[in-house]
C-alpha cells in the first residue's frame, strides 16, 4: 500500500513538473507607444503567437525614448515576478545599461534588429561576449532592404518614362537602422550612376516628412523619386507632393495597413516588409530554447530576409493588413521543438505558406 502511494506521489510530482515547465513567462518591450502602427502590429502578432504556445506574455512600452524604456524595465523587474525571457530593442545610447540590468537579474534575453553600431557596439560586444544572458539578435539586413527598395523605385521611375532619375531620401533618426537602410539605397544609386539630391531626417514622423518634403520639392523641382525609411514618412511625402506636376514614385518600409491600399491605387509604388514578424519569431526561438533546442547555444544571431511588395505581388500579402488574420498563422509549424538538428528559415514567404495551410 505504501509503495503504491509513493508511486502515485512520484507520478504526481512528474506531472506537476511538466505542467510547471509549460508556464513560460516572457516580457516583450515595445519600444514605442501604444497604438503606433508598426509596433502595434509587431506586438499584436507576438501576442497571437504567445496564445498558440500558451505563453504568458507581458508588455511594457519604451515610448520612443531610451531613458523611459530603461526606467520602465527597471520598474517592471523591481515589482513583478522575474520573467523567463525578455525580448527588446537596444536603444542607441542606452544599450549598455539595459544589458547590464538584465545581466544583474540573470534573465535570458533576445534583442531585435541590429540597432547598435560604432563605438557603442564595440563597448557591448556581440551576444554572449560580455553578457552571458544576451542569447542573440533577431534581425534582417537593413542595407540590402534599402538597396532593394531603391532598385524597385528606380525601375518604376524608368517604366514611367523618366530618362534621368532625381531622387531624395527621407530618413528616420540619425545613427539608427534608418542610416543603414539609406546607405543601401545610396549603394544602389551609386551603381547606376544616380546622385541622391539630398537626404534629410524626419524622426519617423509623418508630419515632419510632410513638412520637409514640401521644402525639398521647392528646392529640387525635378524630383521624381522619393525613397523613405518608413511607410509613415512616405505617406507624409505623398501628401506633400499632391500638388506637384511631376510623376513621382514613392516607397517605404513596414507594410502598414494603409500601404496596401496606396499601392493598390498606385499612390505608392513599393514597400519593404516582413519584419513585423520579428517579435513572434524571437518568441518562437525562446520557446524552443526553453525546451532544449541548441540554436541559441550555437548561434548569436537569427537573420531573415525582407520582401518588397509592389502592385505585381500585392495579392500574395494583402491578408496581413487585417488583424483578424494574425491568429490564422500556424506559429507552431515554425517551432523547432523536438528537432535539435534543424535550423530556422524565417521569411515572409514562409509566412505566406503558413497561412495557406
Amino acid at each position: 500500500m505504501i509503495k503504491k502511494v509513493l508511486i502515485g506521489v512520484v507520478l504526481w510530482m512528474v506531472c506537476f513538473s511538466v505542467d510547471a515547465k509549460q508556464s513560460l513567462n516572457v516580457l516583450f518591450v515595445n519600444p514605442s507607444v501604444p497604438g503606433e502602427p508598426f509596433w502595434q502590429r509587431v506586438q499584436g502578432i507576438t501576442e497571437a503567437a504567445a496564445d498558440q504556445f500558451d505563453i504568458r506574455l507581458d508588455v511594457i512600452y519604451g515610448e520612443g525614448n531610451r531613458i523611459i524604456q530603461l526606467a520602465e524595465l527597471k520598474k517592471y523587474l523591481s515589482y513583478r515576478a522575474t520573467p523567463d525571457y525578455v525580448i527588446l530593442i537596444n536603444y542607441p545610447g542606452g544599450a549598455e545599461e539595459s544589458l547590464k540590468l538584465l545581466e544583474k537579474y540573470g534573465i535570458n534575453h533576445i534583442t531585435l534588429e541590429e540597432t547598435i553600431s560604432g563605438p557603442e557596439r564595440q563597448a557591448i560586444g556581440n551576444p554572449k561576449e560580455h553578457y552571458k544572458y544576451w542569447l542573440g539578435e533577431v534581425h534582417h539586413d537593413n542595407d540590402q532592404a534599402g538597396y532593394d527598395l531603391a532598385k524597385k523605385l528606380y525601375q518604376q521611375a524608368k517604366t514611367n518614362g523618366h530618362e534621368t532619375i532625381y531622387p531624395i531620401a527621407i530618413n528616420g533618426h540619425y545613427g539608427t537602422e534608418s542610416d543603414i537602410r539609406s546607405n543601401g539605397a545610396k549603394r544602389f544609386f551609386d551603381e547606376v550612376g544616380v546622385v541622391v539630391q539630398q537626404t534629410v531626417y524626419a524622426g519617423w514622423s509623418k508630419e515632419q516628412a510632410l513638412d520637409k518634403t514640401k521644402k525639398l520639392l521647392h528646392r529640387y523641382p525635378k524630383t521624381n523619386l522619393i525613397w523613405c525609411a518608413s511607410d509613415l514618412m512616405a505617406m507624409g511625402a505623398i501628401t506633400a507632393a499632391a500638388s506637384s506636376a511631376s510623376q513621382i514614385v514613392f516607397g517605404g518600409f513596414d507594410w502598414l495597413s494603409d500601404t496596401f491600399e496606396l499601392i493598390e491605387h498606385n499612390e505608392m509604388q513599393a514597400s519593404v516588409g516582413g519584419h513585423f514578424m520579428m517579435g513572434a519569431w524571437a518568441l518562437i526561438s525562446v520557446y524552443d530554447h526553453y525546451y532544449g533546442h541548441p540554436f541559441w547555444k550555437d548561434n548569436t544571431e537569427l537573420a531573415f530576409d525582407l520582401t518588397v511588395i509592389t502592385k505585381e505581388n500585392l495579392a500574395d500579402y494583402y491578408w496581413i493588413k487585417s488583424a483578424k488574420n494574425w491568429q490564422s498563422i500556424d506559429y507552431k509549424a515554425m517551432s523547432l521543438r523536438g528537432k535539435p538538428k534543424e535550423q530556422y528559415h524565417f521569411s515572409p514567404e514562409l509566412l505566406r505558406k503558413s497561412l495557406q495551410k
